[in-house]
This record gives C-alpha cells, structure tokens and sequence, in this order.
C-alpha cells in the first residue's frame, strides 16, 4: 500500500523537516493504511506523478524538475535536472524487451518548448529535443507501436530513438490532418 505524499515548498508550517522522509501523526496507531509520509524535494507545487514500474514512481512540477522515487520506501533515487520552466507533460515509456539496453524511459516536456528523455535506471538524460515553437502540452506512448507523440499546435510522433516519423503540417476545423 503506497503510504507517501510527496511534498513541494509550498507545504504548511510546522511539516518541513530535514530529512527526506517525515512521518505525519505519530500519536495515530501505527496502522500502515492511514500512515503519511512525505517525500520532500520539489521547490514548488508538484503536477505530475507517473508510474515507472511496481518499485518505481517519477513526481514532476512547476519548479523544473523531475524526481524518481522508490515506491515501497519513498527514498529519493535520483533528482533530474534539464528543463529551465515548468513540467507541462511526463510520460514513461518502457519495452517490453528486457533485453533492451534502455528499456525504462520517461519523457517530459516543459514550458522551456523542449522534450527530455531520460533513462530510468541512470537518472541519465538520453536526448533532448527542442524543436518546438511553443510550451509542448501533451505527450502519449503507443506502446504496442513502441512511438511516443507530442503536441504543441503540431503533433509530432518518434519512435523509440527519437527519429522523427511523421509530423502534421496543419489541422483542420474538420479535424482530418495533412502528415508531412
């Protein structure tokens, strides 16, 4: 049972600790389903919380970055850091191979109009693209096709090494799109 809140530095006084992890009503009895803690990190209000795998979660926000947490413990795995505005968009995007060197990923997207993929299991950033004319608002993973998308006014969609496949030149009022 997950039994974490993850805590951002607009929290109420009287919660910041110093240490990562804080247990909130010690008086209660010590039944795990009603047990807090909090996972501090971000520096303002946290957004976005994605699921990696069973033992991992990625918490996301306004301050620009990207934490991975452990799910069972709420230990801090890694801060990553490469986005200069806030998260607009996260989303994992895993293999089903696991002989494949970076089969966990997360992609985000931000208001600095870039989208980062890292890898989950370094904290790595594996490639930045910043093609983007405006804030990417959106971001999806097809896994079955194993290509991600984003859009930004364009919808652009990648496959797993971010070669750009296909990209729609316009969208119309009738919604059919012209792919270039």
């Amino acid at each position: 049972m997950l039994r974490w809140l993850i805590g951002g530095g607009r929290e109420p006084q009287g919660l910041a600790e110093k240490s990562s992890v804080q247990t909130i009503g010690e008086e209660q009895v010590q039944n795990p389903y009603t047990e807090l803690l909090v996972l501090k990190g971000h520096q303002d209000i946290v957004r976005f919380l994605v699921q990696i795998d069973d033992y991992r979660f990625a918490s996301a926000g306004d301050d620009g970055i990207i934490f991975l947490w452990n799910a069972q413990t709420g230990e801090k795995l890694f801060e990553l850091h490469g986005h200069t505005h806030k998260i607009t968009a996260i989303a994992p995007f895993f293999s089903s191979d696991a002989s494949e060197e970076n089969s966990h990923l997360i992609l985000t997207a931000s208001a600095d109009r870039a989208v980062i993929v890292w890898d989950c299991t370094t904290g790595r950033q594996v490639q930045k693209v910043s093609c983007f004319h405006s804030t990417v608002k959106c971001l999806t993973v097809l896994q079955r096709l194993d290509v991600c998308g984003c859009l930004e006014g364009v919808i652009y969609v990648w496959n797993r090494k971010l070669d750009l496949l296909c990209k729609t030149s316009h969208l119309t009022d009738a919604g059919i799109s012209a792919f270039g």
